[in-house]
This record gives structure tokens, sequence and C-alpha cells, in this order.
């Protein structure tokens, strides 16, 4: 584990769709309670875990998007009393992932130190972004990739046709694809890059810490500069 502030780390995993090396973050914040939060379930491994652990009492487990169901049933094994907190329509029920709820109902204990933004308006992939307030750090899931390509350097066919990344960070054409109501999908994104952050950390690829709040806005002038 890589941390990143006083109370957040983030473990980078090996993983790949379509032989499209990916990559995978999850990341682990600790409360000033001493209780922790591992936000997006990855191919963990025993040392992994026991990183984990030693953060302190595993209390809540957190997916940011409805794509990102892979892992959680190895999640929620490695750690069966905490509590799954899951966008609503995740593929695997509550019951499979039980003690569970839905992200609108959010723990008490979150609300000086941990502030969940979610995307309206994209039902299908639901992303919810965490502001995690003492590390000014914002933790996204789906909705922007930064996979370590430097321009000019050959991007993997899938990542190229299939979603449309011509660079790196950007946001895939799939994600794009799944705002069905543009204006609902407009407000969000506004909110989230007026959140008080400076390090973003992405589902899948690099830590963004250089001039953050300003890249996020120029990566989604797809949908913030629509008329």
């Amino acid at each position: 584990m890589k941390m990143i502030g006083q109370d957040i780390g983030v473990i980078d995993l090996p993983f790949r769709v379509l032989s499209a090396p990916l990559g995978k973050n999850t990341t682990v914040i600790r409360l000033s309670t001493g209780q922790v939060l591992v936000h997006s379930a990855g191919p963990l491994r025993e040392h992994n875990l026991a990183a984990i652990r030693d953060m302190g009492a595993v209390t809540w487990l957190m997916e940011g998007s409805r794509l990102h169901d892979t892992f959680a049933l190895r999640l929620r094994a490695a750690f069966p009393e905490a509590q799954y907190l899951l966008p609503d329509e995740f593929p695997l029920t509550r019951e499979q992932l039980a003690p569970a709820d839905s992200l609108r109902n959010l723990p008490a204990e979150w609300a000086d130190e941990i502030e969940i933004i979610p995307v309206e308006g994209m039902p299908r992939l639901a992303e919810h972004a965490l502001l995690h307030r003492p590390s000014r750090t914002l933790v996204l899931t789906d909705l922007v990739f930064n996979l370590p390509w430097e321009p000019g350097e050959k991007i993997p066919f899938f990542l190229r046709w299939v979603s449309g990344f011509k660079t790196f960070p950007g946001t895939s054409r799939l994600v794009k694809m799944c705002a069905k109501d543009k204006t609902a999908v407009k407000a969000s994104l506004e909110r989230i890059v007026a959140a008080d952050f400076e390090l973003i950390v992405v589902g899948h690829g690099l830590l963004m810490r250089e001039n953050a709040k300003e890249r996020l806005r120029e990566l989604l002038a797809w949908s913030l500069d629509a008329g």
C-alpha cells in the first residue's frame, strides 16, 4: 500500500480486460474514529489484505460504479462483517454481499470526513465520486482513466478502438455513451469539479497530482461545455 496522506492509502493491482492492462486501484481510508473504509474491490492478495487490516478495523466496503463487481465477492469474504455500500442496481444483489446497503444511505460517521457525489443521469454506470476532505483527495472509479501511456505510444486495440482513448488521462467512449440525461450529468460533474481537492485517485491508472482540478475540468469538457 502506498500512503498518499496521513490516513489514506492506495493499492495498485494488476488487472487486464481483453489483454489490455488497465490496472486497478483499491483505496483505503481511515477515519478519525479509527474505522476503515475500503473503496473498490480488486485482486487483493493476502499481503494486501494484511496491509488493510493494519490500517484499523475495516467497518465499510464500497463500490463506486455498477461496473466494478468482478472482485466484490472476494472482498466480502475477506471482511465478512463490514457493511458493503453499493450503487443502486449493482449486478450482485445485496443478499449476496450482505450486510449491504445503498450508497444513498451513508453512515453518520462519514459526515465530517467523506462526501459522496453521485453522477446522476448515467444509470448504467452509476458512478459515485468520493471526496476525502482531510487529505483533499477525490476518488473516482470509471469516470477518468489515467493509464501509463505517453503521447505517441501505441495504445492497445481495445482501448484505442473500443474505448476511444487517444491519450491519457481521458474518459472512455463507453462511459460517455452511458449519459442518458445530459442535464443531470452536467450538473453532477459541475459539483464534482467544484469540490475542494488537490489529488485525484482514479480506478484505473496513475494518480493525478499536478493541477488536478484544472485538468479534471478539461477532461470533462465533453459534458461541462455542452450546450
